[in-house]
């Protein structure tokens, strides 16, 4: 019998180990990573690869980051 893994399972695994280490970034440090994602989020949708989107959109997720509006 097969186990199936959905990327919602594996994002929320990685969530829960990285955001006690996120939980301990200076505000500094925490608000420029927010920053630098989101912007590259908003350069993700522009581009044609729905690969960038789909990428920066779980980098986002994985982190508890919300996505901007399109």
């Amino acid at each position: 019998m097969a186990m199936a893994i959905s990327w919602k399972w594996l994002i929320q695994i990685l969530a829960a180990a990285l955001s006690p280490i996120v939980g301990t970034l200076t505000p500094v440090i925490s608000q420029a990573l927010n920053a630098f994602l989101t912007d590259l989020y908003r350069k993700a949708l522009v581009t044609e690869n729905p690969w960038d989107d789909y990428v920066v959109g779980m980098l986002l997720d994985i982190l508890a980051i919300p996505r901007p509006p399109p």
